[in-house]
């Protein structure tokens, strides 16, 4: 027997004493638990990585704790207490998701409502977070362990576990003069910063110890060193001043990051597969993740720079000019993953924060030259949500649009580089791409943005793609194809000729059951062309007679679009305002709006809602104030009613600050609010998200336009 087996033989004395086959985890009962134990300390990495799945996939089943999973914690701290043993960061991390890091169990969702079986879950969770924090100081005991990634993987399991948030800083303070592994530096400067923000008590501690952290310039990994320490100070004082030129730092050290990678000083010990091996591949999800990471690092210099810089963002949050800043800075970079992932924080940005953005649309648009197509799509996706502020980089992409396809248009063509473009400059509502549009529509999928992109064009251009809209629709079968047939009725309305009402009107005299999928649809593109849909009136009259709710609302939107009066429209919208369900109630609202004071004899209605808060709040009480305003045009009545809605939803806010805006000086009393919201540097409508979140950039674009004018009505 080995020396290294021998010395796992005692570590793991009294493991069989333990009555496993009493307990369950996820998929049974425990008795298996033992074996994958010992799969943890086992000499062969797949093995260890089984056992690891294992643990994640049965003990600690999508973070929950069982009385296993609490009965492994003793045998996991020694693992990572045994010299040599690979794999024991891994374990360290096992060992916080444990502890749950303060969860509450009050917060959390319970299978069961026998309030004994809570009182043992509850029980359990409370045993595993006191088991684990009462080891925790075994855990100074490796900080100086050979093991890099044991030693990145220690800091913070301190900071988390460790119930002596002094002794902690110390200890991590001591460890900056001696470490030289740059990943593990990082940690110890992520793991201070996480002490600041977790125990006031120590911000001002821990916000020196970074501080000093950004001369530093004797150990390798210094940039990242940097950069990971302006990344805690942004996130121990996040509405506080950085320490001056810290974009700057951030700057430099990315640059210095970038032509350190592959040097013999740039490399990091923590950084290598080591003991796992390049090309371990079990039938785990943990390898599965693993390689999916190695496969979006692989092609970027300093990976961990570019994701520090990502944190860094976050960090700074609202400080809007050095997220700009360095923004700007990334998507000019020669590195391809680090404008990769600038493209990326830049659709969050842009789309929900308020700054100086002209420059960094402007390098998106540039992205569109590079000759990798990956960079270019990614760049137009982006473009084309931020239509509302994309002209610095419009002729970017009309270049590139000119330019043309690399291969014929083929019926999935947005999924090209090429169909990204061309989405992106059509979402502006650029001329410049209907040529191209006329091309891919002959045959190609049909974009469900297209009719909001026709309208906002020039009515001649406009028009020019109706002749390809038209005979597409021509070659459908009435309710056949109903996403196909709605995007291209839309867009049809959307170009204006009158010869959108044939496809429309064919629809509605066909057989009501096939049509019944795109019959809504139909009438919307009747609505919108207006005085040319007379000849619809007919069956508009019968579906505002006979239809259901919404389709009664959309059909007689259709029949005062087309001049029909209001004597067959406003019984409609009476019913329409008692629906049961808010949708009709704002599909009611929204006609009312249009109407203006042709539907002020709905007024008693509209006040009967206004005196019933249970039916106006939310997206309701916006469309019930601009339709109260609109119908009445009393702005004493009105006031009130916006003023409320303002606070009710944030999505009202656009439509509420254009009634203002109309209404001028009258509107005063609304000024207090309105600056309030204008002196904000996130969007209205961020909620703040992160990763792929986007918002709709053009919404609070529109807000800003009307604040402002009522603030110059009412300010000069």
């Amino acid at each position: 027997m080995s020396v290294a087996w021998s010395r796992l033989v005692i570590m793991f004395t009294g493991i069989d004493d333990v009555d496993w086959a009493s307990m369950d985890h996820a998929y049974g009962d425990a008795s298996d638990v033992p074996e994958l134990l010992r799969g943890l300390a086992s000499a062969d990495a797949a093995e260890r990585e089984i056992a690891l799945d294992g643990m994640y996939g049965a003990v600690h089943h999508q973070g929950d704790v069982y009385d296993c999973t609490v009965a492994c914690v003793p045998f996991l701290f020694e693992l990572v207490a045994t010299a040599g043993l690979p794999g024991r960061g891994e374990i360290v991390e096992l060992l916080r998701s444990i502890d749950g890091d303060g969860r509450n169990p009050e917060e959390m969702d319970f299978w069961s409502d026998d309030e004994d079986e809570y009182a043992a879950w509850a029980d359990t969770l409370a045993r595993a977070e006191a088991d684990t924090r009462a080891r925790s100081g075994e855990l100074l005991g490796v900080l100086a362990d050979p093991d890099a990634r044991l030693r990145r993987a220690v800091p913070g399991a301190l900071v988390q576990l460790h119930g002596d948030p002094e002794e902690v800083l110390a200890v991590l303070r001591r460890r900056f003069a001696v470490e030289r592994d740059g990943g593990v530096l990082r940690a110890l400067a992520a793991a201070v910063g996480e002490l600041g923000v977790r125990h006031e008590g120590f911000t001002g501690a821990a916000t020196a110890a970074l501080g000093a952290l950004l001369t530093h310039g004797d150990a390798p990994g210094d940039p990242g060193l940097r950069l990971s320490a302006l990344v805690q100070l942004a996130r121990c004082s996040p509405s506080g001043p950085l320490p001056a030129g810290a974009v700057g730092t951030a700057l430099d050290a990315m640059r210095e990051a970038r032509e350190e990678e592959g040097s013999e000083e740039g490399s990091e010990e923590g950084d290598k597969e080591g003991d796992k091996g390049d090309g371990l591949v079990t039938p785990t999800l943990i390898s599965y993740l693993r390689h999916l990471k190695a496969s979006q690092r692989g092609s970027v210099k300093a990976p961990w720079a570019t994701e520090l810089l990502g944190e860094l963002h976050r960090a700074l949050d609202d400080r809007v000019a050095e997220r700009f800043s360095l923004l700007e800075d990334q998507l000019r970079s020669p590195d391809w993953g680090q404008r990769r992932a600038a493209i990326d924080m830049g659709g969050l940005l842009l789309t929900g924060w308020r700054g100086p953005h002209e420059e960094s649309v402007r390098l998106l648009g540039e992205q569109l030259r590079e000759a990798d197509h990956r960079i270019v799509r990614w760049s137009a996706g982006e473009l084309e949500r931020l239509y509302a502020i994309g002209g610095p980089a419009a002729d970017a992409l009309a270049a590139r649009v000119a330019s043309g396809p690399e291969f014929l248009p083929q019926a999935r063509w947005r999924e090209t580089s090429y169909g990204a473009t061309l989405c992106a400059l059509a979402a502006q509502g650029d001329a410049r791409a209907v040529p191209a549009l006329v091309d891919v529509l002959r045959s190609g999928d049909v974009p469900e943005g297209l009719g909001d992109w026709i309208g906002r064009m020039d009515p001649t251009a406009a028009a020019a793609l109706a002749p390809v809209l038209l005979r597409r629709l021509s070659r459908i079968s009435p309710g056949k194809q109903p996403r196909r047939t709605e995007h291209l009725l839309k867009a049809a309305a959307a170009t204006g000729v009158a010869e959108a009402v044939e496809p429309a009107l064919r629809i509605l005299r066909a057989p009501s059951d096939a049509t019944r999928p795109v019959l809504r649809h139909a009438v919307n593109a009747l609505a919108e062309l207006g005085e040319p849909a007379r000849e619809a009136l007919p069956e508009l009259r019968r579906l505002a007679r006979d239809g259901e709710t919404h389709l009664r609302v959309d059909a007689a939107a259709a029949l005062w679009s087309a001049g029909d009066g209001t004597e067959a429209v406003l019984p409609v919208l009476a019913s329409g305002l008692g629906a049961d369900h808010w949708s009709g109630r704002v599909d009611a609202l929204r006609l009312i709006t249009r109407m203006g004071t042709e539907a002020a004899g709905l007024l008693p209605e509209l006040r009967r809602l206004v005196a019933s808060p249970e039916e106006n709040g939310g997206w309701v009480a916006g469309a019930l104030a601009t339709a109260l305003w609109e119908a009445g045009r009393d702005e004493d009545e009105s006031l009130p009613e916006l003023l409320r809605a303002w606070s009710a939803h944030v999505d009202n806010r656009p439509d509420v600050a254009d009634v203002w805006a109309r209404m001028g000086s009258a509107a005063r009393s609304a000024v207090p609010v309105v600056r309030e919201e204008l002196a904000a540097v996130r969007r209205h409508n961020n909620t703040g998200g992160t990763g792929r979140m986007r918002y709709r950039c053009a919404d609070d674009e529109l807000l800003l336009r009307h604040g402002r004018a009522l603030l110059e009505a009412c300010d000069g």
